[in-house]
């Protein structure tokens, strides 16, 4: 007789296989995958779709073991935190169908009409690793300073804020990001990757690391990575950014590396801290209600909570 338990993982090893399945589709299906569909095709990559369903499977799957063996705090993985962060991360994505990828076309004919003499001579003509890399370094950079940016302006930092509000990080508290403030990071980021002209794989491998790696960084995870941590932000480091006293909001500002940090001077020397998380707004609509409907009345007034945060400023 097959327990609850080992009902749940037999579920969960099917639910992997079915992931699988589109990874192994040829390539010539990829057309066939627009003429489905086609609200897709203009602002999600076919090919990312291919592999974005085995890449969630295998992370969610790392992350569920690595937080039942080492959590920060003691939490049930899918929490109310994580629901409401979940319903972020789906109604994110319904925000990039409907609208950011117009904003994304925007930002490309912007570049190419007034900012095409920026682009690097003779970067493609690079071996595509270097001309990779140079292009990670230059869209970390970017991340990196539209994040510091987005602290030290207080317009801006209402809207970042509803993601620091978090108190219980989780796997999709990455996706708890405002709208004004997804727009004002993807403008910086964006301008970087059209400087070094990269190709679609590029592109590709791009979008699948910066979709996946923050979502492992922000999960209720006690890792810091050992000697990685000099090169990488990491599970503590990050949160010692969300970290709820204000002076941990003035440091490790990474996206994907560290190195920034170190150089600039804004790394948190101590890799061994794990602050209480959040905003010390007690107006801040936190999530408290794990029900359908009270997950989206707290969506809705997390989402005006900058516009009313900015009306209360003198």
């Amino acid at each position: 007789m097959v327990s609850a338990h080992q009902g749940w993982r037999l579920a969960w090893l099917l639910l992997g296989a079915v992931c699988l399945l589109p990874a192994l589709l040829p390539l010539s299906s990829l057309p066939l995958l627009g003429d489905w569909l086609p609200a897709l095709s203009h602002h999600v990559m076919p090919e990312k779709a291919r592999y974005s369903p085995l890449s969630y499977w295998l992370l969610l799957t790392l992350v569920w073991v690595v937080q039942s063996r080492w959590p920060v705090s003691p939490a049930p993985f899918f929490s109310v935190a994580f629901r409401q962060d979940l319903l972020w991360y789906f109604a994110s994505m319904g925000l990039r169908l409907l609208f950011l990828g117009a904003w994304a076309h925007a930002v490309v004919a912007f570049y190419s009409h007034y900012l095409g003499f920026l682009t690097l001579p003779g970067v493609a003509q690079w071996h595509p690793a270097l001309q990779f890399v140079l292009g990670v370094l230059l869209a970390d950079f970017a991340r990196w300073l539209s994040h510091l940016i987005r602290h030290k302006v207080p317009l801006f930092w209402a809207f970042h804020s509803v993601h620091h509000a978090q108190r219980d990080l989780n796997l999709f508290t990455d996706a708890r990001v405002h709208p004004v403030d997804r727009m004002v990071s993807s403008l910086v980021t964006s301008l970087a990757l059209l400087i070094t002209g990269n190709g679609v794989p590029a592109v590709i491998l791009w979008m699948v690391i910066e979709t996946l790696y923050p979502k492992f960084y922000h999960a209720n995870v006690r890792l810091d990575l050992g000697p990685l941590r000099y090169l990488l932000v990491t599970p503590q480091s990050h949160r010692v950014h969300h970290g709820v006293e204000h002076h941990y909001h003035d440091c490790n500002f990474g996206f994907l590396f560290s190195l920034w940090d170190r150089l600039f001077g804004t790394q948190h020397p101590d890799h061994r801290i794990w602050p209480a998380t959040g905003i010390p707004d007690a107006g801040f609509p936190l999530e408290r209600d794990g029900s359908p409907l009270g997950l989206l009345g707290t969506l809705y007034r997390q989402l005006i909570y900058p516009f009313l945060s900015l009306r209360r400023r003198p």
